[in-house]
C-alpha cells in the first residue's frame, strides 16, 4: 500500500498506521541507542559526518534518520542533513525526563521479542517470557548486563516524573525513616531526602541492584543519609519505617504475588506506618486510554497487571493496608495513601 499523506485519512489509512506502529518503535529506539540525539544537541548535522562517527553504514543511517522525520523525532533542514524536533530533544541523555533508555528498553529483545507471543499470552492468560527469553524477565537482565543498566535507568527516568509530584503532595517531615521497596538506584528516595532533610532513607532491593545503587547514592551526595539494604520483599527482612514508598511494583506481579509482598510489608511496618502506592491506575475501561496497553505489556512481560482503583481498594484492604486517599498526578501514576490498619 503506498502511503500518501492526508489531512483526512480513511478508516483503511489510519488501520495501516496502527498496524505499521512497530516501525515507529524501532526507529525511535535505534537512534536512541546510536545516541543520535546528543549527537545532535548542538544542533543540525549531516548524516554523513554522522555515520562516520558512529562507523555505521552512511546510506543506512540517511535512510533510518529519514525515518526519524516521520516519527517526530528529526526534521530536515537540508538535503541530508537533519535536526531534533522538541519530541527528539527528550532522547537526548542526562535532560528531564529524558526518554532514552525507555525507548532503548522497550525496543531490545527483553520486550521485543515476547511482545511477538501476544497471541500464547491471550491464549494462556500466562506471560510468554520464558520461551521468548529462555528465563523470566529479571533472570534474562541478570544475564544481559547492559539491558539491565537501561532498564534500571529507565525506571530511574520514570521515577524522576513521579518524584517531584510526590513530594508536592506529601509532607515527609513527620517521617523519620522512609523505605523505598524495589528502589533500584534510589532516584524517588532520592527526590524525597533532598525536598526533606530531616528524614532518613533506606533503600532496599535485590542483591545485585543493591550493589549498584551505592555509587549513584554516593554521587549524589546521598549515601551518608540512606541505608542500603539487600533481600527480597517476598521473604522476612524488610526493614522498619515509618513510611513506605512501592513505586511500580504490584503492577510486576499477580494478586497472590501481590498479596504475599503486601503481608510481608505490613509484618515488618511499626503500627501507624504508612505506605505511599504509586500506579497507574485504570480508568473507566470503555474509553481509550495508555493504561489499558501498558497493562497487555505486564502481562507479555512479567505475569503482571494494572489494576483499576475497586482493584487496589480491594487487595490492599485483604493485606490489612487502609486507603486514605488516592492522588492522580500528571505523570500518569496515582499515589495510593494508606496506613497500617
Amino acid at each position: 500500500m503506498k502511503i500518501i499523506p492526508d489531512t483526512n485519512p480513511s478508516p483503511t489509512q489510519q488501520l495501516h498506521s496502527a498496524i505499521t506502529g512497530f516501525f515507529i518503535s524501532q526507529v525511535i529506539g535505534t537512534v536512541a541507542r546510536l545516541g543520535i540525539a546528543d549527537l545532535l544537541a548542538a544542533g543540525a548535522r549531516d548524516s554523513d559526518s554522522l555515520a562516520a562517527e558512529l562507523c555505521v553504514h552512511p546510506g543506512a543511517l540517511f535512510r533510518l534518520m529519514r525515518g526519524g522525520i516521520t516519527a517526530g523525532i528529526l526534521e530536515a533542514v537540508s538535503e541530508r542533513t537533519f535536526a531534533l524536533t522538541p519530541m527528539g530533544e527528550g532522547l537526548r541523555s542526562n535532560v528531564p525526563g529524558s526518554m532514552r533508555d525507555v525507548a532503548i528498553m522497550l525496543s531490545d529483545k527483553s520486550h521485543w521479542l515476547p511482545w511477538g507471543l501476544l497471541p500464547e499470552a491471550v491464549r494462556t492468560g500466562r506471560s510468554p517470557v520464558q520461551a521468548a527469553l529462555g528465563s523470566d524477565i529479571w533472570e534474562h537482565l541478570a544475564r544481559h548486563p547492559d539491558e539491565a543498566k537501561h532498564f534500571a535507568q529507565a525506571m530511574g527516568n520514570l521515577s524522576g516524573l513521579v518524584a517531584s509530584e510526590l513530594t508536592q503532595h506529601i509532607d515527609f517531615a513527620p517521617f523519620a525513616r522512609v523505605a523505598d521497596i524495589g528502589g533500584s538506584h534510589g532516584d524517588l528516595l532520592a527526590q524525597v531526602l533532598r525536598d526533606h532533610p530531616s528524614c532518613r532513607g533506606i533503600l532496599f532491593d535485590l542483591p545485585q541492584v543493591a550493589e549498584g545503587a551505592k555509587p549513584v547514592l554516593e554521587s549524589r551526595g546521598l549515601a551518608s543519609r540512606v541505608d542500603v539494604v539487600a533481600g527480597s520483599f517476598f521473604e522476612p527482612g524488610i526493614p522498619s519505617a515509618e513510611a513506605y514508598l512501592l513505586k511500580h511494583i504490584l503492577h510486576d506481579w499477580d494478586d497472590e504475588s501481590s498479596t504475599a509482598l503486601l503481608r510481608q510489608l505490613h509484618a515488618a511496618a511499626p503500627s501507624g506506618a504508612r505506605l505511599f502506592v504509586l500506579e497507574l491506575v485504570i480508568p473507566d475501561n470503555r474509553k481509550p486510554d495508555s493504561s489499558h496497553l501498558i497493562d497487555l505489556n505486564m502481562l507479555v512481560i512479567a505475569d503482571g497487571r494494572e489494576r483499576t482503583e475497586d482493584e487496589f481498594r480491594a487487595l490492599l484492604a485483604a493485606t490489612s493496608w487502609k486507603v486514605e486517599r488516592i492522588i492522580p498526578t500528571r505523570s500518569g501514576a496515582s499515589i495510593i495513601e494508606t496506613v497500617k490498619a
